[in-house]
């Protein structure tokens, strides 16, 4: 992890690559979520990663770049290890959960351009992890599952993770995806009350979507 966080670093140019505007964007979302200064690097860094890219440019063009720099402080912030809930991005940045869904993937999709920041399958891995455990505390918050069941939910989904991963998981499938295909199947496995439609909407999909995803992770798992 601590390599993989050097890499974002080696790749700042700073807070003076920013424009104005962007810099005040990017310390106002800093600020709403009292962020620590590593996450604002990181987050710069991924920005402009992305931005000087040919997608970025094309979405430069058209002037809506705002959505992918608070992307870009999400994903940097969840691949840090903060547990903030996807809601709370949502709430306190005054953004959509469909329109952050569709940033963060086109921002994670141009790594397959020339990956830079980070190796993709890491990254993905551990933004997976991180959406793991935020859902699963979401699960606690709302006492569908006790402290002790959480522990045992998270190190599940983290097994069944690690296995589908051996087994040819690449990282094509978004995090989200996975997240929610491997919660389901613990959650099935455990016998824990929580409804599907609540795990769909903890990961941003529809219940048909996380099926599909469900499946491709228990044909992977089928013979563990």
């Amino acid at each position: 992890m601590r390599e993989s966080q050097g890499t974002i670093y080696n790749l700042s140019k700073g807070v003076d690559s920013l424009s104005q505007r962007e810099h005040g964007l990017f310390f106002d979302a800093v600020q709403r979520l009292g962020l620590q200064n590593e996450v604002k690097q990181a987050a710069v860094a991924l920005y402009l990663d992305f931005k000087n890219r040919p997608v970025g440019e094309y979405n430069a063009s058209r002037k809506n770049l705002d959505i992918f720099l608070v992307a870009s402080v999400s994903l940097a912030a969840k691949v840090l290890g903060d547990l903030r809930t996807d809601q709370e991005f949502e709430h306190m940045l005054f953004v959509s959960r469909e329109k952050l869904v569709d940033a963060e993937e086109r921002i994670i999709r141009s790594f397959r351009v020339e990956t830079n920041v980070i190796p993709l399958s890491e990254f993905i891995l551990q933004l997976t992890r991180r959406q793991i455990e935020s859902m699963a505390q979401g699960f606690a918050d709302r006492e569908l599952i006790n402290d002790a069941e959480k522990a045992t939910l998270v190190e599940c989904c983290y097994d069944y993770l690690d296995s589908a991963v051996e087994k040819g998981l690449g990282p094509q499938m978004s995090y989200r995806g996975r997240a929610a295909g491997i919660m389901l199947k613990a959650v099935r496995d455990l016998h824990f009350p929580i409804p599907v439609i609540d795990i769909a909407r903890a990961a941003g999909f529809d219940k048909r979507s996380m099926a599909i995803n469900t499946n491709a992770i228990e044909a992977l798992l089928k013979d563990s």
